[in-house]
């Protein structure tokens, strides 16, 4: 009996000095975990490339990012540290997107919720800025071609070519610079007010087409007055209205007050200088 205590002792001492086999030590592998701190989006925009960062550490132990509704197609950018993970992807909704982060194991390490605001536009013209909130919620055709067309920076140097005082003012397609029609994408299929709930009411913004309903390309309309009478009926047509002038109202009854015919000089119109997406 005190001979095996007197050998076990002896593996333990000779263990505690060096095992291994092969004559060498050996440390055991203690698990990394990695810890998310933060998931954060510094702008993110509707139809716009936008950035979520992963704030934490140890992030370089295998994690990857997922997102619920239409941003799932995230991205990790290269540049990534063990503190910070960075990804990218395009909202195709406004409101809350869920985005996930997950550790090798597929162990969930953090949700956050990304807000995505309606998309603002910048209207410049001549006679001043004109700022419009979209509403892809109730109009995602008309709102998604109108943002095509701007991102393209096709309304810079195009004039607000029809201006009926007491009723609209209307633009997006005549050159400024020689006053003939731009080419523009297919038509779009009509969003009619009988569907959307929105309304021609004064300070709205809609879309221009010819007597056929599904006709609008890139011409698009501001209600000077309540023209919901006049434009939202017939049900199943009428003028699909998809946002509203948030600031620059009082831009918009300049331009209105601005007389012009086809004998006006095209540098007496009225012109859209720049257009862009700021929210």
């Amino acid at each position: 009996m005190k001979t095996s205590i007197l050998i076990a002792n002896m593996v333990l001492v000779a263990c505690m000095s060096g095992c291994g086999g092969s004559g060498g030590s050996s440390t055991p592998t203690v698990a990394v975990i990695p810890t998310v701190d933060s998931i954060t989006a510094d702008k993110a925009m509707y139809s716009q490339l936008s950035t979520i960062t992963v704030a934490g550490s140890n992030l370089e132990q295998g994690v990857s990012a997922a997102a619920t509704g239409a941003c799932s197609s995230l991205t990790e950018l290269n540049g990534g540290t063990a503190a910070k993970r960075m990804y990218s992807c395009t909202p195709a909704t406004v409101g809350s997107i869920n985005v996930t982060v997950s550790s090798a194991s597929q162990a969930v390490l953090k949700t956050a919720a990304i807000q995505v605001p309606n998309p603002q536009v910048t209207m410049v013209t001549t006679k001043g800025t004109i700022v419009v909130e979209l509403n892809p919620s109730k109009a995602p055709i008309s709102v998604n071609n109108f943002l095509v067309y701007a991102h393209e920076g096709f309304y810079s140097s195009t004039l607000f070519h029809r201006v009926v005082p007491g009723f609209v003012v209307q633009g997006g397609n005549i050159s400024a610079i020689d006053g003939k029609p731009k080419a523009t994408h297919n038509p779009i299929v009509l969003e009619p007010p009988s569907v959307t709930g929105l309304t021609n009411a004064v300070g709205t913004i809609a879309m221009a087409r010819t007597k056929d309903l599904n006709t609008a390309t890139s011409q698009f309309f501001f209600n000077t007055v309540d023209n919901g009478n006049k434009l939202d009926a017939p049900a199943g047509g009428g003028y699909a209205v998809f946002g509203v002038v948030t600031t620059g109202m009082d831009i918009v009854k300049l331009i209105e007050a601005t007389p012009i015919s086809d004998l006006t000089p095209l540098s007496s119109y009225v012109a859209v200088t720049s257009m862009v997406q700021n929210k």
